[in-house]
């Protein structure tokens, strides 16, 4: 028969802990990245989070990689009652799952090979506060079914003890991954996924939140030019609007490291489009056609021969006259469908 303890008895975590919860830069980062928006369906979500934050709840934050899940847990965190109590997060996918059952609920000392002191688990370090559950989809179906008492019962026991734990914890989870199809293919389960999803957002990709980039490039580049010592620096309007044309397959986490990268890498004045990186100029080059089933057939062609031409201009380091002769057509005729497809042969040449 298990013993059952009090949320006193809960483990101490170890001091000097490798993982420092809710930091306050971290915080102050929070403000801007997803929590301002011109995108109707953002704003949805937005308007929602201070009812959200007002429940004790679960929450299921839907999104692609990148999209701002994390943000939007910490600021439903920071906006309840349990604020000033820790928010302790979690990636689901980055553990292998007998290492991630350890670490969301502790273990004894013995309970396996290694196992050399009693640790506590990442709901004994949330109690009071909020448990981010990120890449939940990850979770095996073991951890899935411990999870799922968690949430019912508030309880639990660490790895190889017998005692049970109470605890209070708010849990907010993320995923990538569309949890109804994993579910039709038994890989999740169903009960843990409506107990998860009762409070459920879907945060849009920033190709669907264009109107918000230019939020984003202003915010970034300020943040970016702080850090680096480049205070003051601005971006011409042509390196804007190619950002803002961009897919960012990414989304706001690509664009913030992009924006770093380019204050870090620029010489003086301005950000110009010679400062995005090649990845970013030549999107056009690696959009993937089936992909676009709207295009026309005229459209699918001069998307396919302006890759074909920046591939072969990037590949002889911009020189027209050797480009021309490997392509077979004359220097004239090259120059002229540069021309009209708005490739910039001079960023291909290497640098003096």
């Amino acid at each position: 028969m298990h013993e059952t303890s009090s949320t006193a008895d809960l483990a101490e975590p170890y001091p000097n802990s490798e993982i420092t919860y809710a930091q306050e830069d971290r915080r102050k980062r929070v403000k801007l990245r997803v929590l301002v928006s011109r995108n109707p369906r953002m704003q949805a979500v937005l308007a929602r989070l201070d009812r959200i934050a007002a429940s004790d709840a679960t929450v299921l934050v839907q999104g692609e990689s990148g999209t701002g899940k994390e943000v939007i847990a910490e600021t439903i965190h920071n906006c309840s009652h349990r604020g000033s109590r820790s928010f302790v997060s979690i990636n689901c996918g980055a553990l292998p799952d007998g290492l991630l059952e350890s670490e969301l609920f502790g273990h004894e000392k013995g309970a396996f090979t290694g196992a050399y002191r009693q640790r506590a688990g990442k709901f004994e370090l949330a109690h009071g506060g909020t448990l981010f559950l990120d890449e939940i989809g990850s979770a095996d179906e073991k951890t899935q079914r411990r999870l799922l008492r968690v949430l019912q019962e508030h309880s639990f026991e660490r790895l190889g003890g017998t005692r049970t734990l109470k605890v209070d914890v708010r849990v907010v989870a993320a995923t990538n991954a569309n949890l109804k199809t994993e579910m039709k293919e038994g890989r999740f389960r169903e009960d843990l996924y409506y107990r998860l999803s009762v409070l459920p957002l879907d945060l849009p990709p920033l190709r669907e939140r264009r109107e918000d980039i230019p939020l984003f490039i202003d915010h970034f580049l300020e943040g970016a030019a702080l850090s680096n010592g480049r205070q003051g620096i601005g971006i011409l309007p042509a390196a804007s609007a190619l950002l803002a044309a961009y897919p960012w397959p990414g989304n706001i986490r690509q664009l913030e490291n992009v924006l770093t990268q380019m204050v870090v890498m620029a010489g003086t004045g301005p950000l110009a489009k010679s400062d995005i990186p090649d990845e970013i100029q030549d999107w056009r080059d690696d959009e993937v056609l089936p992909e676009s089933t709207a295009l026309s057939y005229w459209e699918a062609r001069v998307r396919f021969e302006r890759s074909f031409l920046c591939r072969a201009l990037r590949r002889h380091n911009g020189v027209i006259a050797h480009v021309a002769e490997a392509i077979g057509v004359s220097r004239k005729h090259l120059y002229v469908r540069m021309d009209q497809l708005e490739i910039d042969y001079g960023r291909f040449r290497p640098a003096p």
